[in-house]
Formats: C-alpha cells, sequence, structure tokens
C-alpha cells in the first residue's frame, strides 16, 4: 500500500517529467499517458489526503503553508534534460530543508542546474501558484544524512510562515503525518496508517516508518501527533504484503549534529511561525533611530602590556568618529545571506564547494568556532570583498574576536589565504582599519568605550597569500 520515494538512497525520484514541464505545475511523468489522478487511483489503498479539501482554518492546512513542492531541472552529462521533484520545508524566512539527493543530488552523471519552490499548490486545475528560485549551492549538506539546506530568493517564510523545529522521538508504533508532494502532485496529507515501524523505529540515523510515499515524497519532514518533528523521510522500501517492511527517514537528532542545522533548532521558539506574526517581529526588530553611544575601535596591543586573553592584540591604522545615529543597512542586492541565532551574515561572494562538495564555504559557518570557514569567490586575493553582520537587534559591542584563515587543518590554513588588513565600519558610522596576525588562534580587537550597534561590516585591504590557493578564508567572528 505503498510505493517508494526512492528505490535506493543512491538513486534519483522515481518520477520523472519533460524538461519542457518545469513551469508547469500540473505534471505528467514521462512513462504514463494519463494526469496524475491517473497515478495515485493506480497505487491501490494508498492514502493521500489533498489538503485542499480541509477547510482553510484547519489546523493541517494551515500547518502545510511552509511545505513546498521542489522543482528541479537536471541535466545529464549527455546533455539531455529532465524535471525531477521532491518536497521542501521552509525552517526560516528563505531557507529550504530537503534531502541531499534532490540537490545537489547523488548520480554522478547528473546536475539540477536550476530550481524552483513552489508554495500553495493545492489542485490540480489551480492555474497558478507562487514560485521562488532556489539556490542549487546548499547553504549546508550532508551526503551521509541526505539532507540539504537550501537559500529560497524572495523570503517566502514572510508569506508562508515556516517550521520552528521542536525535536521528538517517536515510540514504536506511534502514529505520525506527513505533508508533501507525492509524484509531484497538488499537496497531500498522509496520516491513515501512518506510523512509526514496530517493534524498533530508530537504527543507526535512521528512522523506520510506514507511511505511504511515493517519488516527489523525498524531503518530507515527518511528524507525530503533537505536531513535534520526528524525522526527515528519504527512502522508500515498504511493500503491501509484507509486515517487516518499512520506508526510511533520517532521525531529526541525527540532523542536529550539524552545527548549521542545529542553529535553526536549538536556537528558535516551537512549532509553527505563520505569516500573520512575522509583520509582529519585524517590527519589533526595526532599527531605532535615536543617538548611539559613540566610541572609537581600538585595540589591545601586547608590546604595551594590554591584556588579551584570546589572543594577540591589532593594530589600528585610522578611525573616524562615530555618526549620531544609525546609518542604512549598506547592503548590495547582489549579496548572499545566511541566517544565525543574532541575525544575519551576509557576503559579497561565497565559494561553492568543491570537488565531492563535502565542505561548504557560506557565511554561517563564521557563527561556529568549528574550524569551517567562509571563502571569498572573486579573481586575484579577494581585496575589496566583504562581509556585513545584522543583528537582530541593537546590540552592545564590547570586542570582536576573530579566527584568521582557514584552520579545519593545518594543512587548510597554510594553503588559502589569509587576511592581514581589513576596514571594520559599524552602523554608528565608525571606521577603522585593523591588522590581524598570521595564525588560527583566536584574536580579540577590545573596544576602549562600548557601542549600540544595530550592524558592522568587514572590509579586506590586504592579505597574506596561501601556499596553493589565492582564495582568502575566515573561520569565525563573534562579537562580546
Amino acid at each position: 500500500f505503498a510505493m517508494a520515494a526512492i528505490s535506493s538512497p543512491l538513486l534519483a525520484q522515481d518520477f520523472t517529467f519533460s524538461a519542457r514541464s518545469y513551469d508547469q505545475l500540473l505534471l505528467v511523468p514521462n512513462q504514463s499517458t494519463g494526469g496524475n489522478a491517473a497515478l495515485l487511483a493506480a497505487q491501490e489503498g494508498g492514502a493521500f489526503e489533498p489538503l485542499s479539501e480541509f477547510n482553510i482554518d484547519d489546523r493541517y492546512r494551515q500547518f502545510g503553508g511552509p511545505v513546498s513542492r521542489l522543482t528541479m531541472l537536471v541535466e545529464k552529462s549527455d546533455g539531455t534534460q529532465h524535471v525531477s521533484v521532491c518536497t521542501g520545508n521552509l525552517i526560516a524566512p528563505d531557507v529550504l530543508l530537503s534531502n541531499y539527493h534532490c540537490i545537489p543530488g547523488m548520480e554522478p552523471d547528473e546536475t539540477v542546474i536550476k530550481a524552483k519552490a513552489i508554495f500553495d499548490y493545492l489542485r490540480e486545475d489551480q492555474e497558478d501558484a507562487p514560485s521562488f528560485e532556489v539556490d542549487v549551492t546548499p547553504i549546508a549538506a550532508d551526503y551521509d544524512k541526505d539532507f540539504t539546506l537550501l537559500r529560497v530568493a524572495g523570503r517566502p517564510g514572510d508569506t508562508f510562515g515556516y517550521f520552528k523545529l521542536k525535536p521528538h522521538k517517536a515510540k514504536p508504533n506511534q502514529s505520525l503525518f506527513i505533508i508533501h508532494h507525492p509524484a509531484g502532485m497538488p499537496k497531500r496529507l498522509t496520516r491513515f496508517r501512518c506510523k512509526a515501524y514496530a517493534p524498533q523505529p530508530y537504527a543507526d540515523i535512521f528512522f523506520r516508518h510506514r507511511c505511504d510515499t511515493l517519488g516527489g515524497s523525498s524531503g518530507s519532514l515527518i511528524f507525530d501527533l503533537d505536531f513535534d518533528v520526528v524525522a526527515l523521510h528519504n527512502q522508500g522500501g515498504l511493500h503491501k504484503n509484507s509486515s517487516t517492511s518499512f520506508n526510511r527517514g533520517i532521525s531529526i537528532f541525527t540532523l542536529m549534529q550539524d552545527p548549521i542545522f542545529r542553529q535553526y533548532v536549538e536556537n528558535s521558539p516551537d512549532g509553527l511561525i505563520p505569516p500573520d506574526d512575522l509583520k509582529k517581529r519585524s517590527d519589533a526588530n526595526a532599527p531605532a533611530n535615536g543617538p548611539s553611544v559613540s566610541g572609537l575601535l581600538t585595540a589591545a596591543d601586547p608590546a604595551k602590556g594590554d591584556s588579551n586573553p584570546l589572543g594577540s592584540g591589532f593594530s589600528i591604522y585610522k578611525d573616524t568618529p562615530p555618526a549620531i545615529s544609525h546609518a542604512p543597512v549598506p547592503l548590495d542586492p547582489a549579496a548572499q545571506c545566511d541566517y544565525v541565532p543574532e541575525g544575519r551574515i551576509c557576503a559579497s561572494s561565497m565559494l561553492p564547494p568543491q570537488g565531492s562538495g563535502k565542505y561548504n564555504y557560506r557565511m554561517a559557518n563564521l557563527a561556529s568556532n568549528n574550524g569551517l570557514a567562509w571563502v571569498e569567490n572573486t579573481k586575484g586575493d579577494g581585496l575589496g570583498e566583504w562581509l556585513l553582520f545584522e543583528f537582530n537587534a541593537e546590540k552592545t559591542l564590547n570586542a570582536i574576536v576573530f579566527r584568521n584563515g582557514y584552520t579545519r587543518t593545518d594543512e587548510s590554513f597554510i594553503n588559502n589565504s589569509r587576511i592581514a588588513e581589513i576596514t571594520i565600519e559599524t552602523s554608528n558610522g565608525s571606521r577603522q582599519r585593523v591588522a590581524l596576525n598570521d595564525n588560527a588562534a583566536a584574536q580579540q580587537l577590545t573596544l576602549t568605550q562600548a557601542e549600540q550597534v544595530k550592524w558592522v561590516k568587514i572590509t579586506i585591504d590586504k592579505v597574506f597569500k596561501g601556499k596553493k590557493y589565492a582564495d582568502t578564508a575566515l573561520s569565525y567572528v563573534a562579537f562580546k
């Protein structure tokens, strides 16, 4: 009574569609002459309830707002193209959670060349639905845990809400539900016969369940009846006549082992953030226009005996008195941004994953002191490239801590360029030029007087050249 979402975690979705259908809502599989209704009817005993049949104020319907169809245009190594589909879930206003095997994909001869998230696709006769472009370079992704976090243009969460994940461990045979786009169909709810596998739903990193799915269900969150998330669905295998078969997902607790994923779980309220709450939250975080506390950024100087518990100090080259009030956020429309618990980190450029794609070089890496790094992506040494740290609310700033270069290993530190000098600007109008030390230890810049800031911008002025690569890296920035 259930079809496999994928036949193996290393394979793409069961259903593929003509490349010409990328901009269509109703998708007809290449191997079928009938519509999707006929396809679903063919799944004898299947349990897929259309969300369009629920009242607008029904909790399931409202809860499904952040669920989207992830539509992908895929190109094979021979140049042929097709469309594949998965399900995606907003876990921040512009961050979508799905499976690694969807994007970037696990097939070596296939590349996702573009993708979009479609929301509010509820009926087959629907002529239009809101669509948002998806960056096919993940914010974070893990091959083994089969998850991906993707940046979505246009902040759809401001309209459709987003999940604030509250992890929960399911008991054997516990009732569950999934909201998904099976076979790329309009949004469906699966709850009939949807249960955690008995006698044991957990096996290593995996969560075993008996909920109906189809190709296109990959990337769906699995919830218990308290609307708490237990897993991320990623693989089928359930068979009608076998009581020992099951579908499979990745345990939410396994996903939380990734530091970037964990930020969206541990530092947020429970449940769903509905659209009508977002405006209030945005207004509460709007920058104040009142006067700021003035103060010049100055640095500890070890040669003068200044104390600095986190490492050597800095040299200040020039400074400018702060302005009276907060300046507007100096953000170029082409900038790329990551959301972190304190706000967001934006950059003028970002190096995409290289080689196997095991590591990413996103701005969010700067919020975790784990050796991973943000790396710029311009020709040359990255001079003039910048980072902007915008806080959710006005922040009292006493010091800034840095870890220079790509500190994951000694080799990565030496091979990549490090920052020698930067210009630091704040929303108060202060502007300082600072020299960083060429080592991987934490370095602290201490202010002589605290500042009230809304944002801090860092621009690269000079670098220590890497032994092997011109890419300039920075591993950690913290504001105290």
